[in-house]
């Protein structure tokens, strides 16, 4: 079943279920005009979509705007602005980005409330998926319920993976949760061990399909070992307990099955980039297309976001962001100028990497001026996600667009990934798991000579060189203990542009002030 015939009746399925998430854990329908029973197979099928679509879309929150409210814009805010990668331009005075980029937020943090309602939204709309599906049999059949149920509780496990991530505690919810009663809340222990213990048990209960025999859109087998991997990589963090015996475990599942990279870096991240998700290299993304899949947040935001209207326009048509008219002028409008890139990352790659993706321009590489956003001002601008395709990458057709929204699927995990946990866990863990051998294929493919060891400081640069503004990074940099305290400085990191400490309790977020009475507040706070 694919999804894009069914996403947007999805919207009306949920009213099944679901209110408002507006702070309140004790969610119920509020319309008495709701429909309460699903009685056809588009209508299930619509409820299923849904899952995938709150990835997508930014309903059901009260934010600024709908942008802010999608799952991917918010979770990426919080992972790379608020560490060494991604910054944004006083251009944009949207609430929440200021205390963000400067590591000062505090609990009235619009981006944090919108990472933590979308996690418990995601959560609770998995959960009654699963706890209603058995009525779904008649339409669909026991076996694809059944698959269906699998892919709804790795989807709840993602979403928790990252409320651990983020918060350390916050409301457990499951299929047997007694709907209108405020869920209990969880310590980052009890989510740990509770998220692990049903991703075990979804994984070896032999539903999920394998990534060659999945439809596109939909996740694999091995998209659920990712989760779990990721889940067991930091679980020293999470924990206090490390697990990367258990973390390459995992991977070495993964590739197994998955087990070649795509030949070119920068075709990852284009329009076309469909052709890589699913048996791929991208083993999970959320889909994105232009009439069916249409989203504020995603590829679209770091694209149009990234993208500066004071560059050479012939640069912005290479980018597709639009085209130059008979007269020379520039059509378009994906160009935001908010996105721009701290100098850490801009002067991290070594010399012939290929997967530097950054237009230089005329742009300082500091970005100590945030007030300027001219065509020498500071930040260099990041162009790994475009609008063009493998087939016509540098955009030679001048194509226009009639539309801001971009057609690149955003990944979630990618097989380089899992080759870097896997080095990883050699090296932190002790596990002997070939993980050099595997950090140097990404290396390989990047155009550079082969690491000659393992060391934390290789490990942590080549994550930064390969997944850079894929929404890993904050994470990474506790894991290796140099996002708080003053080890590790970075550009405005604390307020302060040549950087300064930040205490230890901001390796969580606040638990946003509309939660508090319920689930508490993280120390510090």
């Amino acid at each position: 079943m694919k999804l894009n015939k069914y996403i947007y009746l999805g919207a009306g399925a949920l009213a099944l279920t679901l209110g408002a998430c507006s702070g309140d854990l004790n969610q119920h329908p509020s319309d008495p005009n709701v429909k309460t029973e699903l009685t056809s197979q588009s209508e299930w099928l619509g409820f299923f979509a849904s899952l995938y679509g709150s990835f997508l879309y930014g309903g059901n929150l009260s934010t600024s705007d709908t942008g802010a409210g999608t799952f991917t814009r918010c979770h990426w805010n919080l992972q790379e602005i608020t560490a060494d990668e991604a910054i944004i331009s006083n251009k944009w005075n949207d609430p929440g980005y200021t205390v963000l980029k400067f590591n000062t937020w505090l609990n009235d943090n619009e981006w944090v409330y919108a990472a933590f309602s979308r996690e418990f939204y995601t959560a609770k709309m998995c959960s009654e998926f699963i706890a209603q599906a058995d009525g779904a049999i008649e339409y669909l059949g026991e076996d694809e319920v059944e698959a269906m149920k699998a892919e709804a509780r790795v989807i709840r496990a993602y979403a928790y993976m990252w409320m651990i991530d983020n918060f350390g505690r916050g409301p457990w919810i499951t299929e047997n949760s007694v709907t209108g009663a405020t869920p209990p809340t969880y310590d980052r222990q009890q989510l740990f061990d509770g998220v692990v213990a049903d991703l075990v048990a979804t994984i070896n209960g032999g539903h999920l399909r394998k990534a060659a025999n999945q439809v596109y859109g939909r996740l694999s087998e091995e998209a659920a070992r990712c989760v779990l991997a990721k889940l067991y990589l930091n679980a020293n963090v999470y924990v206090g307990t490390p697990m990367y015996a258990e973390c390459a475990a995992q991977c070495q599942e993964i590739v197994k099955t998955l087990n070649t990279l795509c030949p070119t870096y920068k075709y990852l991240f284009c329009e076309s980039n469909d052709k890589y998700v699913g048996n791929g290299e991208i083993i999970w993304a959320v889909p994105q297309e232009v009439g069916s899949y249409e989203t504020w947040g995603g590829t679209t935001y770091l694209t149009a976001g990234c993208y500066v209207e004071t560059v050479d326009p012939k640069e912005l048509v290479r980018l597709g962001a639009g085209k130059l008219t008979d007269s020379g002028e520039f059509d378009g409008y994906s160009v935001w100028s908010g996105v721009r890139v701290r100098p850490e990352l801009s002067s991290a790659f070594e010399a012939g990497d290929e997967r530097n993706l950054m237009y230089v321009g005329q742009f300082n590489i500091g970005v100590e001026n945030l007030d300027d956003y001219g065509i020498d001002s500071d930040g260099y601008m990041c162009v790994k996600y475009t609008y063009t395709t493998e087939d016509d990458y540098d955009n030679t057709a001048n194509l226009g667009r009639s539309s801001q929204i971009c057609n690149a699927d955003y990944p979630l995990f990618r097989l380089a990934d899992v080759y870097l946990m896997l080095a990883e866990c050699e090296y932190a863990g002790g596990v002997s798991c070939d993980g050099l051998a595997y950090l140097n294929k990404v290396r390989e493919r990047a155009g550079l000579k082969a690491a000659p060891a393992l060391s934390a400081d290789v490990i942590l640069h080549e994550r930064q060189c390969e997944l850079y503004f894929e929404g890993w990074r904050r994470s990474d940099l506790i894991r290796f203990g140099r996002y708080t305290g003053s080890t590790y400085l970075w550009s405005w990191k604390g307020g302060v542009y040549e950087g300064a400490n930040i205490a230890d309790y901001r390796s969580l977020f606040a638990i946003p002030y509309q939660y508090v009475a319920t689930v508490g507040q993280n120390p510090g706070y």
